[in-house]
């Protein structure tokens, strides 16, 4: 395609990444597209309704491109799998980058990210906004945590590049992230600004490694941290809007090819420091190909216009845009978006509901489940008078849509095996410990679900106060695994690296003996 032929008002839309609030085509998208010319679409949880709602849906954007400019979008969503998931149903659904280091299956990356793949193309998804190949070796990160592989480095890498390797084989475009790493922060871009001070001689063998073997294996797609770090940039700029890490480190020196696209403008981290109309036109200076502004419309609009304004004026060099809209274009073709953008609802439904699949998921899942210790024998979980204890899995950053389907641990667990069965907020307060404690002086045995209990000290005090009257205790781990890190004194305790259905079910199956906990730990607590 000659975009010599775009307008300059096209080209910008080319460059622009936008969600919308609906299930369906709504007056948000449908101003986007037809009086901004909008080009990739983000869809998020609430875009994401029935198979055929979405299978409609996808069809109705590319329909609705291909008139408006003769352009099909890239549509892309975070399907990371685990916690951090768009689809939740069928084939598309896996458990978290954790789980899958703890479950160490050769080639189980590659065969998720081949599944995932194909599930969505046939969905009329082309992008997914994952591997996370952020290293998570800060026990404190509130955002990254069990979406990454683990803390070593070069397994990071190498199951990163195998999803990369799998999804891209099916023409899904992945976009790995968060670059240059955010495995070590204790501060969430949804909120605040990081910072990392590390030198060089660690960033290279830690946060940039995994990034530098995706490069290298031909990851098409590479997302931005909105983070500071100050050995790559003198001037106190995030990775988004800094030109040395995108341009000078990412694009010339590991001679990355593909599109370098923004995480989402409208996080505080921007927002906040520079205001999203301004970070745009800087994040386009500094390099950023795409552009993701997934939520409100005025500020899309703002953008837009900004980003505009600054061409007119001579800030931004339309040969600059013409780069980025020439390299979009390029990869839309590579991965046969410009000839067969639409969805196949057959396939699609074919696909989701592939029983081979479903299993391959599961046995994942399984394999996961780590047991840490079991000092006085206490699994399989055998006899009368169990106590069950756990929240229910809520939403805790601001990448995660709020679960949409209510269920708790610990009301599995009884289902399961008998007993009472306790849901707890994740911060209880003093009267519900008593209380529940008091519940578990007599059980026979006692399984209380935990979820990030390390940052949640109400869990904490209610486990202290039932070991204190009962010695059987089995902590489920239903999260994060640092929580071993605030555990102490209790005999039995299980790692499972997030809170699905798949994991619960899995983890129900080891309690009871059914199969035997072959995970491994991803990351060094001990």
């Amino acid at each position: 395609m000659d975009i010599k032929k775009l307008s300059l008002d096209e080209k910008i839309g080319q460059m622009i990444m936008a969600g919308f609030p609906s299930k369906y085509f709504d007056d948000h998208f449908m101003r986007l597209v037809r009086e901004y010319n909008v080009g990739n679409i983000d869809l998020f949880g609430r875009n994401i309704g029935s198979i055929r709602e979405t299978v409609s849906l996808t069809h109705d954007i590319q329909e609705n491109m291909i008139e408006n400019m003769g352009i099909p979008a890239f549509i892309g969503m975070d399907q990371e799998g685990g916690m951090v998931s768009r689809i939740k149903e069928g084939a598309a659904f896996f458990p978290g980058n954790m789980a899958f280091g703890a479950a160490n299956i050769k080639g189980g990356t590659f065969e998720e990210g081949r599944i995932i793949g194909e599930v969505l193309r046939n969905m009329g998804i082309n992008l997914d906004i994952a591997p996370v190949l952020d290293v998570n070796c800060n026990p404190e990160n509130p955002i990254i945590g069990t979406r990454s592989y683990g803390d070593n480095p070069l397994k990071v890498a190498s199951l990163g590049v195998d999803f990369i390797k799998g999804i891209q084989s099916r023409n899904v475009l992945s976009a790995a992230k968060h670059f240059p790493g955010h495995g070590d922060t204790s501060a969430d871009t949804h909120l605040s600004m990081p910072y990392i001070s590390y030198g060089m001689d660690r960033l290279n063998k830690v946060e940039l490694y995994p990034f530098r073997k995706a490069v290298n294996a031909g990851v098409d797609g590479i997302m931005t941290a909105h983070i500071v770090y100050t050995a790559l940039e003198d001037k106190g700029l995030p990775a988004t809007l800094s030109y040395n890490i995108l341009t000078r480190l990412l694009r010339e020196e590991m001679n990355f090819k593909g599109i370098i696209i923004t995480d989402c403008m409208e996080m505080d981290a921007i927002a906040r420091n520079y205001g999203i109309e301004k970070a745009s036109v800087m994040a386009v200076k500094a390099g950023a190909d795409m552009i993701c502004i997934s939520h409100h419309l005025d500020v899309q609009i703002k953008s837009i216009d900004a980003i505009k304004n600054a061409v007119l004026k001579g800030d931004i060099a339309e040969d600059r845009i013409d780069d980025s809209v020439q390299r979009i274009v390029d990869m839309k073709n590579k991965y046969n978006i410009l000839k067969n953008p639409f969805p196949d609802i057959k396939k699609a439904e074919a696909s989701l509901e592939n029983s081979v699949y479903l299993n391959f998921s599961r046995e994942i899942s399984q394999k996961s489940i780590t047991l840490v210790k079991d000092d006085n024998n206490l699994i399989p979980l055998k006899g009368d008078g169990i106590v069950s204890i756990a929240p229910e899995p809520l939403s805790l950053t601001g990448v995660e849509d709020e679960e949409k389907r209510k269920y708790a641990f610990s009301y599995a667990v009884k289902e399961k095996f008998g007993g009472k069965a306790f849901i707890i907020p994740l911060n209880p307060e003093m009267d519900l410990i008593q209380k529940i404690s008091a519940e578990c002086k007599d059980a026979f045995r006692v399984v209380i679900g935990t979820y990030n209990a390390n940052s949640n000290p109400g869990q904490l005090e209610l486990i202290d106060k039932i070991k204190k009257c009962n010695k059987n205790v089995i902590a489920v781990i239903l999260r994060s695994p640092y929580d071993l890190l605030s555990i102490h004194g209790i005999s039995t305790c299980v790692c499972t690296y997030e809170y699905t259905p798949n994991s619960v079910s899995s983890v129900l199956k080891v309690l009871d003996g059914e199969i035997k906990p072959s995970g491994n730990l991803p990351i060094n607590i001990f």
